[in-house]
């Protein structure tokens, strides 16, 4: 299915930002959020330490003054996504001293001990990781995050509220875990219905410009396919008019949105059944990662040098699915 997703920094709605961050100095490969309100301006993950002056400048040179930056929201630990906490952390808390970061006790913890993670990082990412630091106790605003959402009860899921030209919208907090056993959506409602809803890594990824294809976020170590499914199953409940990934883009239109995440539940359970087939014939790595990769190469219009480490993401989404099949050990 062909469809609209807004891949180019700018508003995506009255309230919402899209960032590209610009990962490996590409386009189209991280995406961050921003939601500014009246008086309040909240960041979506920040990238890694890497990405997070790009992120600062986006926001100097849209007039949005750090001084009303409230949060940032994270939706995992991985470096990409939030490896640049601490920085923004440092950067903000000059001009807002009740800046937060918002973290489950479980991202909070992995962000705080990050050495494995980012050496294991390494060995997929090469030089592209950038730094972590430890975050003091203060930085954070420790939520945990609703593990369902059912709309008549809309209102006793919602962590802050905020104003913008008279009308309220609430941010709150879905537990998502597969991906990462820490990983949670942000979205926003409007009167109860989810309008923005930001998947981090939650439904795969999109790496093509034009189609509705996603891609598995089955990487190693902690992917688990069982939670990762029934997240999915979750997060179609929503109704969201509209979706945020974090590889990459936005998503709009409640139909669209339902179709995305009802074609990254059929291709996982035919990516996992297909690593299954290839491995019962011959169960080496390699076999199996040059089997899987005509399946994967067709889903995405980032070729060669676009994404300069896409087959090292290949053998880890193939890697991670090995591992909880039981088929490979850490």
């Amino acid at each position: 299915m062909d469809g609209k997703i807004i891949t180019s920094s700018g508003k995506v709605n009255n309230y919402i930002h899209h960032i590209d961050l610009k990962e490996f100095g590409k386009e189209r490969i991280l995406s961050c959020y921003i939601a500014e309100f009246d008086d309040y301006t909240l960041i979506l993950d920040c990238g890694s330490s890497l990405e997070v002056n790009r992120l600062l400048r986006y926001l100097k040179n849209n007039d949005i003054d750090l001084e009303s930056v409230k949060y940032l929201i994270t939706t995992h630990h991985h470096f990409d996504h939030n490896g640049g906490a601490w920085k923004v952390y440092e950067k903000i808390k000059k001009f807002n001293p009740d800046f937060k970061i918002i973290a489950n006790p479980h991202t909070k913890y992995l962000l705080n001990n990050y050495e494995t993670h980012l050496n294991r990082a390494k060995r997929t990412f090469g030089d592209f990781i950038g730094d972590m630091k430890e975050i003091e106790n203060e930085a954070f605003l420790v939520v945990e995050p609703a593990k369902e959402f059912k709309e008549v009860e809309s209102k006793r899921y919602v962590v802050d509220s905020f104003l913008l030209n008279g009308k309220v919208i609430d941010l709150a907090l879905l537990k998502t875990p597969g991906h990462t056993p820490d990983h949670q959506c942000p979205f926003f409602m409007i009167d109860g219905k989810v309008d923005f809803l930001f998947l981090g890594e939650a439904a795969g990824t999109i790496y093509h410009s034009e189609k509705f294809l996603t891609m598995p976020t089955s990487m190693p170590v902690y992917f688990e396919f069982g939670p990762y499914m029934e997240s999915l199953h979750n997060l179609k409940q929503l109704n969201a008019e509209a979706a945020g990934f974090c590889h990459f883009g936005v998503v709009c239109g409640q139909d669209n949105v339902s179709y995305i995440l009802d074609e990254n539940e059929q291709f996982m359970k035919e990516f996992r059944s297909k690593i299954i087939e290839y491995y019962e014939k011959r169960p080496e790595t390699k076999y199996v990662f040059q089997k899987m990769m005509p399946h994967l190469t067709p889903r995405t219009d980032l070729v060669g040098n676009d994404h300069p480490i896409m087959k090292n993401i290949v053998l880890g989404i193939v890697y991670g699915m090995m591992m909880d099949l039981g088929y490979r050990k850490e």
